[in-house]
């Protein structure tokens, strides 16, 4: 069987560890889909895209797909269901495995029905300016939503049909001070790593050459938010002090670093949003036979180097070009400034 796990790993820990452990039995292939060099929370992923995807398949994953800059920085439900278009696309995936804070699958997905059948009050609660989480909670009475990772499997049952596998997460929850099973925990014990702060005067810098119409056309500002984005940006001397003058009680904290990371970044309503191609990390011990499977069946172009994208042409370069330029900002991300075109010049090792 073949098992989509779509992932972040910023960084990869125990948890991930069991994760893999708990659904991959002999025969097994795992898939991954993994943010590239900016993560779902707003931020620059502590490790480079490569030195994650080659954690992955050092234990246990077959294969590692990007997840594109623009996808992998949405809401829970858009990075849900790009993660899911990009498994689909390969053709050979049969089911999704993810850890959340409830392994029942039938409530889960008894809770995912409750979701699709009260679509247009949580729609009216996004456009009140209701944070995603807050705008299912308003619709949907149920305790599962308190938990995010809980959101997200509920979010990948909604948009796939995929067999899913659900496997009970362990130790801290998130957030936690747990540093063999929480990620946040792990990034603050880090000495070295990239960081959105390591570039703060040049996210002010764009941030300052922005108009209120200009954050208008980023996700997430609605109602006015655009306003209090550009005040706020006029006055903040470091992003911290920015986040916290922008935040209230409708928008989120994870928001409001989303909003500001597009807007770095350029990425707005009119960016592409739907996964191009398949672009390949690493692989692992079946990722050969994985990606002749793939190439056999998958419905979107698979790309392991520049060479690739140049030949697909039109959205396919269009889009890799977009990716190769986030990690050139990335790299000023990093605790020594790296120097640009990793993207380009990276080439695929097999184990």
């Amino acid at each position: 069987m073949n098992i989509g796990i779509i992932c972040e790993f910023n960084p990869f820990h125990k948890g991930h560890k069991y994760l893999f452990d708990s659904v991959k039995g002999e025969g097994d292939r795992i898939i991954c889909v993994m943010s590239g060099n900016f993560v779902q929370r707003g931020e620059a992923a502590a490790v480079s895209k490569f030195e994650r995807a080659k954690t992955a398949v050092e234990n246990g994953a077959d294969l590692v797909l990007e997840l594109v800059t623009p996808c992998a920085t949405l809401s829970a439900q858009g990075f849900a269901q790009s993660g899911i278009k990009i498994l689909e696309n390969t053709g050979i995936c049969d089911s999704i495995a993810f850890g959340a804070e409830c392994d029942d699958v039938d409530a889960l997905s008894a809770v995912c029905e409750e979701i699709r059948a009260k679509d247009s009050e949580i729609r009216a609660a996004l456009a009140d300016g209701c944070s995603y989480p807050a705008a299912l909670r308003k619709a949907v009475d149920s305790p599962l939503l308190d938990s995010p990772n809980n959101i997200l499997a509920i979010e990948y049952l909604t948009c796939t049909s995929l067999k899913p596998i659900a496997v009970k997460r362990i130790g801290g929850g998130h957030d936690s001070d747990d540093v063999d099973y929480s990620a946040s925990a792990i990034r603050k014990t880090m000495a070295h790593k990239a960081e959105l702060k390591n570039c703060e005067r040049a996210v002010l810098y764009r941030l300052r050459t922005m108009s209120a119409e200009d954050f208008a056309d980023i996700d997430d500002v609605s109602e006015g938010l655009e306003n209090r984005i550009a005040e706020a940006v006029k006055t903040a001397a470091n992003l911290d002090e920015l986040y916290d003058n922008i935040k209230t009680k409708r928008y989120t904290h994870a928001r409001i670093r989303r909003i500001i990371l597009r807007a770095f970044l350029g990425i707005t309503r009119e960016t592409d949003r739907e996964p191009r191609y398949l672009r390949v990390l690493a692989v692992g011990d079946n990722g050969k036979e994985l990606l002749s499977e793939i190439g056999k069946n998958a419905t979107l172009p698979v790309v392991t180097r520049y060479r690739d994208a140049k030949q697909a042409g039109g959205e396919v370069l269009t889009q890799f070009e977009n990716e190769c330029r986030y990690t050139d900002i990335y790299a000023l991300c990093a605790n020594e400034v790296l120097p640009c075109g990793e993207d380009m010049t990276f080439g695929l090792k097999y184990k």
